[in-house]
């Protein structure tokens, strides 16, 4: 039997010689590097989720820093280290640079640590959400007057929003509301039916059997969403459920249906009714 011919065409070519390839040189994390070797953080891994170096919870720290603020306790802001771009630290406030972790982050890195955050490339820096942070942390009855003594690490509008977010959770009573909203110098408004009638109209609902007639923002500014609780609480339109949360009541729900115009009236009994 005649044995099969290849073609030539068919032979096996070689293969053509492979390029050389250059190594790449991978940019080093060098911040993120010093700042685990220094103890502040455990890896670069943890940095990259936190986004902040962090007080250890063993230290004793003076007023007012032992203060349960989280801008207190995340004092500096860390960047992430993306596609090479060089990791960077930088205070949450301009006025924590007094703080002791603070001093002492600069002292072991060796390093200036700026003002002014980290933002990214979208120009989004957690140092805007510490303003909230500090306020909302202290809007407590134990710490209400700590918050209003620290106010130069937040902003009045955020104070106002933590007064509105802590009523609404029976964080703090109706006097202490008044007691901070008098401290911004925020007088009580006038027409206190107008500022009801801005919020959000009663709706009920039902959780698992479970009936309530949440009470939620409307259209309103801040400053009088806070005041329409204040008053609420005040006119009985409002009550706190087993949950403390804020909600209508039925009185409240009826003088919302009847509007701003409606004039409210209580009788000898007690009871109230609307004058048309």
């Amino acid at each position: 039997m005649q044995a099969l011919q290849t073609s030539p065409s068919r032979k096996a070519r070689k293969a053509p010689p492979a390029a050389k390839t250059e190594p790449v040189e991978v940019p080093l994390d060098q911040v993120g590097e010093r700042i685990v070797a220094a103890g502040l953080e455990h890896n670069t891994f943890l940095l990259d989720l936190n986004r902040t170096l962090s007080v250890p919870y063993d230290w004793n720290l003076p007023a007012p820093w032992n203060l349960p603020s989280r801008l207190f306790r995340f004092p500096i802001e860390v960047s992430q280290f993306v596609n090479g771009q060089a990791r960077r630290i930088g205070l949450m406030h301009p006025a924590l640079r007094d703080h002791p972790f603070v001093k002492h982050a600069a002292q072991v890195l060796e390093m200036h640590i700026p003002d002014g955050g980290t933002p990214n490339r979208f120009g989004y820096s957690k140092a805007q959400l510490g303003l909230w942070w500090h306020a909302v942390d202290l809007m407590t009855e134990k710490h209400w007057k700590d918050l209003l003594a620290t106010r130069q690490f937040t902003t009045d509008q955020d104070i106002i929003r933590a007064v509105e977010f802590a009523l609404g959770v029976k964080q703090i009573t109706v006097s202490t509301a008044r007691k901070v909203m008098a401290e911004l110098k925020q007088p009580a408004p006038a027409d206190a039916l107008t500022l009801l009638c801005k919020l959000h109209r009663p709706s009920e609902v039902n959780c698992e059997g479970s009936r309530s007639w949440p009470v939620n923002s409307g259209a309103g500014e801040v400053v009088e969403r806070a005041w329409a609780l204040i008053l609420g609480l005040e006119a009985a339109w409002f009550k706190y459920d087993s949950s403390r949360h804020i909600g209508w009541t039925p009185l409240g729900r009826d003088r919302y249906e009847a509007g701003p115009e409606a004039v409210f009236m209580e009788t000898a009994s007690g009871q109230g009714a609307f004058a048309f």
